[in-house]
């Protein structure tokens, strides 16, 4: 239901947009609305497979900023930009299963263990890399970062190229895989889905590691696009807010056990919708934000009437 109240809100903002907008309507505008949300498309399929799992990554930003600054770091000091990639791919893997181990296994609630995670991430590399400075510069003229932040056909971006892969990935890995019957198990009662028997711990592992890759695509469009690796995404918290924004409007419950690919879809064409409607009126970022958070507030208030506490959700436990 919600899920479909959203897709209309969408479509009758675009239709609103058109009319009372100049320049909205047009399809150098569609393209910056489709680039321009590449990113947050990406980081929603990670955020969404958490909370299919009753999860809750808060890592997902500070993961996008560890693996862009690995590969800039790398590429900066010479190094190959294929051998570049695979480290801050590794590194993704190893923090992906690092959450995990925290959340499976020493049973720490996934909010915290992951909030830790990202303090952690943060101080560390701002600390090791860059001596408490906010930003990381790319080189603009190295041809892979040329690459992310260009069209790989006239007319089609590699932003869009990438988001349109994680969106066929996470579908696959949900709804074509053996880990993706054990997510939806998860979500919709953890204890019985490890009382019968099913890999949740393994499948846990699966699922932030998953996350942690699409942090790394997330951030290698962004850095790209910006020719910088900015520390500030992470602290100001606006990114996350539209991230989890995105899931919970696209009708994914923070209950977790329903909810897929379209969902995410459906959340990201309303938040990108009403971003570049915002922008183009000059609304200043705490209108935007002030907007944005009633939007969420209301998502959230449908999503408790459409998905209401019972008894064996009460017992599952919260996020």
């Amino acid at each position: 239901m919600l899920e479909r109240v959203v897709a209309v809100a969408a479509l009758v903002l675009a239709v609103v947009f058109s009319l009372t907008i100049d320049g909205f309507a047009t399809l150098g505008n569609l393209r910056v609305i489709l680039s321009n949300s590449a990113s947050l498309a990406v980081l929603s399929c990670g955020m969404a497979v958490v909370i299919i799992t009753r999860g809750l990554d808060l890592s997902l930003i500070a993961q996008m900023i560890a693996g862009a600054t690995i590969f800039g770091i790398l590429i900066s000091n010479g190094v190959a930009a294929p051998v570049a990639l695979l480290v801050a791919v590794v590194a993704m893997v190893i923090i992906g299963f690092l959450n995990a181990w925290l959340i499976a296994y020493v049973e720490i609630p996934a909010m915290l263990a992951t909030l830790a995670s990202s303090m952690f991430m943060v101080g560390m590399l701002r600390f090791a890399i860059l001596r408490g400075e906010f930003l990381l510069l790319l080189p603009k003229s190295d041809p892979t970062v040329a690459f992310l932040a260009g069209d790989l056909l006239p007319g089609l971006s590699v932003p869009v190229v990438l988001m349109a892969a994680t969106l066929v990935a996470t579908w696959f890995l949900l709804r074509r895989s053996t880990p993706g019957r054990v997510i939806y198990a998860m979500g919709d009662n953890f204890q019985a889905a490890r009382l019968t028997g099913l890999p949740v711990r393994r499948t846990a592992i699966v699922v932030y590691v998953f996350a942690g890759l699409t942090a790394l695509v997330a951030g290698l469009i962004m850095a790209a696009a910006n020719g910088a690796v900015d520390f500030r995404t992470v602290t100001n918290g606006t990114l996350l807010f539209d991230v989890i924004l995105v899931v919970v409007l696209g009708g994914i419950p923070l209950r977790g056990g329903r909810g897929g690919v379209r969902n995410v879809v459906v959340g990201v064409a309303l938040i990108a919708i009403l971003r570049n409607g915002m922008t183009l009126m000059d609304f200043t970022t705490q209108t935007q934000d002030m907007l944005k958070g009633l939007v969420l507030l209301t998502a959230i208030v449908v999503d408790n009437y459409l998905n209401p506490r019972d008894a064996e959700t009460d017992t599952v436990g919260d996020l």
